[in-house]
């Protein structure tokens, strides 16, 4: 019975299809960030709609800075409508050709101003993709909003260096470990002396 559960978990695992979407944000003023999106269809239909909403209370001031070609995109930032509190959104609907499985699609960009009490690191923001024709909710998920990570050059390459440098010195600081001490003849041997009677 487990091994009958484990290979439906299994193969149902294998068949798990989802929209990815991979995002970057920019700082650009003390409250004001860019959100720059990528997003790949991974389903295993094509995509002709999707709604990425904007969390009540975190983001404020959305606007939408860059639309790919040939999506319509539509945004309304989120609003505290008599007492309801509804998040913001930004829907996009493609013109004449869905995002086909297996392709990206680029360009789409939005600004904001992070309203949270703490720095903006990253958020949770949730995503829908429906049927243009019927606008049902084809699928639904999240996905972590965060700082593009780059790493200096410069400085990745000090790090590499010094952690060199600090595991040779801890190697070196080990008897007869040290490369250099055994070319040098400094280290001492390690075969057992004998004492003569």
């Amino acid at each position: 019975m487990k091994l009958i559960l484990f290979l439906t978990l299994l193969i149902s695992s294998m068949n798990a299809n989802a929209l990815l979407i991979n995002t970057s944000v920019t700082k650009l003023d003390n409250q004001q960030y860019q959100a720059d999106y990528q997003i790949y269809n991974n389903t295993q239909t094509a995509v002709d709609g999707m709604i990425v909403y904007f969390q009540f209370g975190l983001f404020d001031n959305l606007t939408l800075l860059h639309s790919p070609a040939e999506w319509d995109v539509f945004v309304a930032p989120a609003q505290d409508i008599f007492g309801w509190q509804e998040d913001g959104f930004a829907d996009a609907l493609a013109l004449s050709s869905p995002l086909q499985v297996g392709e990206t699609l680029n360009g789409l960009s939005f600004v904001f101003d992070w309203a949270g009490k703490s720095e903006f690191i990253s958020t949770t923001q949730r995503f829908e993709t429906y049927d243009a024709n019927t606008f049902d909710v084809t699928s639904e998920g999240s996905y972590q909003l965060r700082f593009a990570q780059s790493v200096s050059a410069p400085t990745s390459v000090l790090f590499f260096i010094a952690l060199v440098g600090l595991l040779n010195m801890l190697y070196k600081g080990r008897p007869g470990n040290s490369h250099l001490a055994k070319l040098s003849g400094k280290c001492a041997s390690k075969q057992a002396q004998g004492v003569a009677a």
